[in-house]
């Protein structure tokens, strides 16, 4: 007898399943392990790019099941989730579908319609992958129709972060053979791309690897497993992982104590077990963020000192995220209802760049989320999007709500209690992170679990049998457009990224840079990267009209983006070492760049230099000035300070000028 006969003491009820219904469920187990495995080492975006690829192509598969699903009208209405189902889901489908709406205005309406639609390089979150999770959550939780899916969903999730765990321990152990570079205090970045990303994640499989210890018959491999899990989240020293991990214990206990039995003395007990372990450890966090408290050298060790910067609001990551939260907030409440588009926070935060930024998170960092849930969707998609995701998290706590009392029935008690810890543990840590497409994958089908077990009450073990081969006809146009969908939008991608890989690497010439970004430009013309890398190359080559071509194809979708804008000025800069009147191309295309990130001292120091090639010394000094002012640490404005300063006969200026930027360039090479 199973697991799900051994809970409930039913016998197997038969039931016919059409075969795109087991393509479904195929498609979203792939999606749980493979979307968080998925990495190409030869691509620039190794991490981010084939997983959003992988995701995107799973979700038009799928689609094209449940169309042909529906269409053919397999032979029993039990295969299909009733009209009595969804309006019991009603609180999860109605927001779902509002927030799927919300995201489609502010990307149409968005001030980079092309990067809100795709999304960025580096993140890929725009509206096709945004969507994508919303149809994979619609899809999972209207099929889900018996314990044994949903005990399969459950392993494939937990199961597949054991090559996640395994990949980290041993980039942990210094015996990782890639040689991937990262900025993080952690080197740990497993298959997911930098440590926080892996410890955002292992917040939301953790607890559905504990719950397993509940259930499974042998439990030796579930504890090996959340072992190396906790080991892993250790070591990536990701802090908001840290509290999310936190949250997950004490939101799990809670629940456990609500849904038991005799909840009075659960809930009596937790209380205690929380004063008894949480004071003394509130005490110790206390002393060791004490720089002359007992534990000041146990907080210089690696991994306590993450811990002893907890209350560091005067530096680092600390001061960095109060920063951006309060220029942050101004931009939502002026974005209107819909936001500016998904993925638009880099061009819009320029505006309101805080200087001070510079000192906590480094010179050429730019900033494209804001650290935190609600003002990063407040950006992408308004005050709208928030009210639908609200509602969407209020109507699934409705039915994890009603859900959790087991009555007798402990799988349905423990699975609930794992689902409410994991997603209130990966919400508190999103208020100080972001989700990318490993995480966000892993979430939406956590929530699509908790929808599918309301739907499918009262349980049964269904012992399936698939029927409807006549549905192969009706497939074949539906598999061709697939194949064509899937060329465009996911093979070519990738391609094109491995074509510019090519124009990164040191060894290859300067024609072979070319022809590869010209290769990239050409299969993934969507991606202002890849043309402002063929510009890039075309003006090293001397072709300058084709640079400037490649920069106004850039700028059409992309016109409020300074980066762009700045690389225009120094097409025209350079172009006017040859004919001096593209100088004053240069200088309105840098103060464009000005005028939409006026706090970005690097564009101060360009068209000071070009008012300099104009003879206007006056100007340029004015602008050199101001970025040093801006960013008193950058060596390289401060030596074209003193040169102008030397240029306009004021020595003793000039003399100190050089003494700021062998100051910052030595602090620069120490560091």
């Amino acid at each position: 007898m199973d697991l799900a006969e051994q809970h409930t003491g039913e016998a197997p009820a038969r039931a016919e399943l059409d075969w795109s219904s087991r393509l479904l469920e195929c498609l979203w187990l792939v999606a749980a392990v493979a979307v968080p495995l998925a990495l190409n080492p030869w691509g620039s975006s190794a991490f981010e790019l084939p997983k959003a690829v992988l995701l995107r192509l799973l979700v038009l598969l799928m689609i094209l099941a449940a169309l042909v699903r529906l269409v053919s009208k397999p032979g029993t209405a039990r295969s299909r989730p009733g009209l009595k189902s969804w309006r019991s889901v009603a609180p999860l489908l109605v927001p779902a579908l509002l927030f799927g709406l919300a995201l489609a205005l502010s990307t149409l309406f968005s001030v980079a319609p092309g990067t809100s639609l795709w999304g960025s390089y580096d993140r890929q979150q725009g509206f096709l992958t945004l969507v994508a999770y919303l149809i994979l959550f619609l899809l999972t939780a209207a099929n889900l129709r018996s314990r044994e899916q949903v005990e399969r969903l459950w392993l494939a999730l937990v199961w597949g972060s054991a090559p996640v765990v395994a990949y980290g321990l041993v980039q942990a152990a210094g015996l990782d053979p890639l040689d991937w570079r990262t900025d993080a205090a952690s080197p740990i970045l497993s298959t997911l791309g930098r440590a926080n990303f892996v410890g955002s994640y292992l917040v939301l499989v953790v607890p559905l690897t504990a719950g397993r210890i509940f259930l499974a018959r042998r439990r030796w491999p579930y504890l090996l497993l959340l072992g190396g899990q906790l080991a892993c989240s250790a070591l990536t020293q990701a802090r908001a992982a840290w509290v999310g991990l936190a949250v997950v214990l004490v939101t799990g206990l809670l629940a456990w104590a609500f849904g038991s039995r005799w909840r009075k003395r659960h809930l009596v007990a937790l209380v205690a077990a929380v004063l008894v372990m949480g004071l003394p450890t509130a005490g110790f966090l206390t002393m060791l963020n004490q720089s002359s408290g007992p534990f000041a050298d146990l907080a210089r060790l690696p991994g306590f000192d993450r811990l002893a910067a907890l209350t560091d609001l005067d530096a680092g990551s600390g001061a960095a995220r109060l920063t951006t939260w309060r220029a942050t907030l101004p931009l939502v409440v002026e974005g209107g209802a819909l936001g500016y588009g998904p993925e638009t926070m880099r061009p819009v935060f320029a505006r309101v760049f805080p200087p001070e930024l510079v000192y906590y998170q480094g010179r050429h960092v730019s900033v494209d989320r804001a650290h935190n849930l609600w003002l990063d969707l407040g950006i992408s998609a308004g005050p709208a999007g928030i009210a639908a995701m609200l509602a969407l998290l209020a109507g699934w706590v409705w039915l994890a709500w009603r859900g959790l009392p087991g009555r007798g029935d402990r799988w349905a008690l423990v699975t609930w209690v794992v689902l409410v810890a994991a997603v209130t543990g990966h919400l508190v840590e999103l208020q100080f992170t972001f989700d990318l497409t490993a995480s966000a994958t892993v979430f939406w089908l956590v929530l699509a679990m908790g929808a599918g077990l309301w739907m499918a009450r009262p349980w049964r073990r269904q012992a399936a049998r698939v029927t409807g081969s006549r549905q192969l006809l009706p497939m074949v146009p539906g598999v061709i457009l697939a194949l064509v969908l899937a060329w465009l939008v996911c093979a070519r991608p990738i391609l094109a990224d491995l074509a510019y890989q090519r124009t990164q690497e040191a060894t290859s010439t300067a024609e072979e840079r070319l022809a590869a970004s010209a290769r990239a430009a050409r299969l993934w013309p969507l991606e202002p990267v890849y043309r402002l890398e063929l510009a890039w190359n075309q003006l090293q080559q001397g072709d300058v009209q084709g640079a400037e071509a490649q920069l106004a194809a850039a700028l059409e979708d992309n016109a409020h983006d300074p980066g762009v804008w700045a690389a225009i000025g120094g097409l025209y800069a350079r172009w006017g070492a040859v004919e001096p009147g593209r100088f004053v191309q240069a200088e309105a295309a840098y103060r464009r760049a000005l005028d939409l990130a006026p706090n970005t001292a690097s564009y101060d120091v360009a068209l000071g230099l070009v008012l300099a090639r104009q003879g206007r010394l006056e100007e340029a000094l004015s602008k050199l000035e101001r970025a040093v002012a801006l960013d008193a640490t950058d060596f390289v404005a401060y030596r074209h300070l003193a040169d102008l300063y030397s240029a306009a006969g004021q020595e003793a200026k000039a003399i100190e000028a050089q003494w700021q930027a062998g100051r910052w360039e030595r602090e620069t090479m120490t560091d």
